[in-house]
């Protein structure tokens, strides 16, 4: 047997014990659906950076794929964990908690009353935002949940998607009802303890439907409380009806020994906007795959990211934009900051469709290397099958302005800080496409904290 199927022989073991011990009691859709993902994963494999395979060309996920990562004991007690640090500045949020993958009521708001928790009550309220459990909302056969869990980022997203869909078992589920507008943001925490003693494995899992004429941001955060390696196999599927307006925020601040791979597929209808900002601080190894399809005429979409490389830390980001209608569009800026011996890529594809005219696309990925030894690999990319469309594309790769430095040192400000000051400045762009007011300076707090960490 080959190193590479023994890798995966681990996860399938796994598997096969996880449904042995915990699916019993849960809908048969669900344990199909995870059985299809795992015979899908076992099939495919992990990716290799071999000649051909261009979607994995610069990432070499061997390091990952050789860990015996383990599941957390679901047994252990979650013990007592700060949240201060990572509270939001606003008096009121919709927050869920996941510690190691296992849901966390103690620092969860709004959860659903006794009553509601025993019926489907919670699942169907149509006057506020719904912000409950994958687990919950599949045992009591949600539609919503059943409609599209696994239907939006399936076997074709690749190995990785996969692997998470065939351990999914709980997770984040938000729907905003057609009309809601919820001035609220939606907190959803992922939080790692990271203990040095042995590598974990959780498949954070989100599925966030947006009605008709809705409205909501919703903050997605991956968060270490250690240094250890662990192994995090995210996934979120957005849906956007006609009409709603998301706005997703990513921000991933996982440990420097951690594994971050993360898929999003967005799909959204007719007169959609989704706005979705990726922010990467930490990790040693980060991959990041966005899809979204502009499934009907006059969807808009707005991608902007922001990822920061130090010591020997990968980050990858592949987007994929699919203008599969007339009529639609969409704005794309990614802006890397690279130190030390790190590596930022980006690739990102638009695909315009035959007879999808009228499309407005823009794609700009610009990177910062801040040493010698960072490099940057950048591949922007239009494919355009219609003629009367608007779209441009353009990628850069350069270094803080000497005249500058000089000028703010000149001005009594030390190097370091000045070289904070000016890379701030570089990814400003990407920190005020956030509308919310508290989640943007939450994450502009986190990004200022990393530089000055660097």
């Amino acid at each position: 047997m080959s190193a590479q199927a023994t890798d995966e022989a681990r996860y399938l073991a796994a598997f096969e014990a996880a449904e042995r011990n915990g699916a019993a009691h849960d809908p048969t859709w669900l344990r199909e659906l995870r059985r299809d993902a795992m015979a899908a994963f076992t099939r495919a494999g992990f990716p290799t950076a071999r000649r051909g395979n261009e979607p994995w060309k610069y990432t070499d996920v061997r390091s990952l794929a050789s860990t015996a990562f383990v599941a957390p004991d679901a047994t252990e007690p979650l013990g007592e964990i700060d949240l201060s640090p990572y509270d939001l500045p606003c008096p009121r949020v919709h927050q869920l908690v996941f510690v190691d993958g296992r849901y966390a009521p103690q620092l969860s708001t709004d959860p659903p009353s006794e009553g509601e928790r025993a019926s489907h009550v919670f699942f169907e309220r149509g006057d506020g935002p719904i912000v409950g459990r994958i687990a919950e909302a599949a045992h009591y056969d949600v539609p919503l949940v059943r409609e599209h869990l696994g239907k939006h980022a399936g076997a074709a997203a690749g190995a990785f998607t996969s692997l998470n869909t065939a351990f999914v078992r709980d997770g984040a589920f938000v729907s905003i009802p057609d009309g809601v507008s919820v001035p609220e943001p939606i907190y959803l925490l992922f939080i790692s303890t990271a203990r040095p003693e042995r590598p974990t494995v959780t498949y954070p899992r989100v599925l966030i439907v947006a009605g008709r004429d809705s409205s909501a941001t919703v903050l997605v955060s991956f968060e270490s409380l250690g240094d250890g390696a662990y192994f995090t196999d995210a996934v979120t599927e957005i849906v956007a009806g006609p009409g709603a307006s998301l706005r997703c925020i990513t921000l991933q601040r996982e440990s420097d020994a951690a594994y971050h791979v993360s898929t999003t597929n967005v799909t959204q209808a007719r007169d959609s906007s989704v706005s979705s900002v990726t922010v990467d601080l930490g990790g040693r190894l980060v991959r990041h795959d966005l899809s979204v399809l502009l499934a009907e005429p006059g969807a808009s979409a707005s991608l902007n990211g922001l990822y920061l490389g130090r010591g020997k830390r990968h980050v990858d980001n592949h987007t994929f934009v699919d203008h599969a209608v007339p009529g639609a569009s969409s704005d794309e800026v990614y802006k890397g900051i690279l130190d030390d011996d790190s590596r930022g890529v980006f690739v990102g594809h638009v695909l315009v469709r035959p007879g999808a005219q009228h499309t407005v696309a823009h794609q700009v990925n610009k990177n910062l290397l801040l040493s010698d030894g960072a490099e940057a690999d950048t591949q922007p990319k239009l494919e355009i099958f219609a003629d009367d469309v608007t779209c441009t594309h353009g990628a850069a790769v350069g270094q803080l302005d000497p005249a500058a430095m000089f000028y703010l040192k000149s001005r009594g400000i030390g190097e370091a800080v000045a070289r904070a000051l000016l890379v701030h400045g570089f990814v400003r762009e990407v920190v005020d496409s956030i509308a919310d007011d508290a989640v943007r300076q939450y994450t502009d707090d986190a990004v200022m904290a990393a530089l000055r960490a660097g």
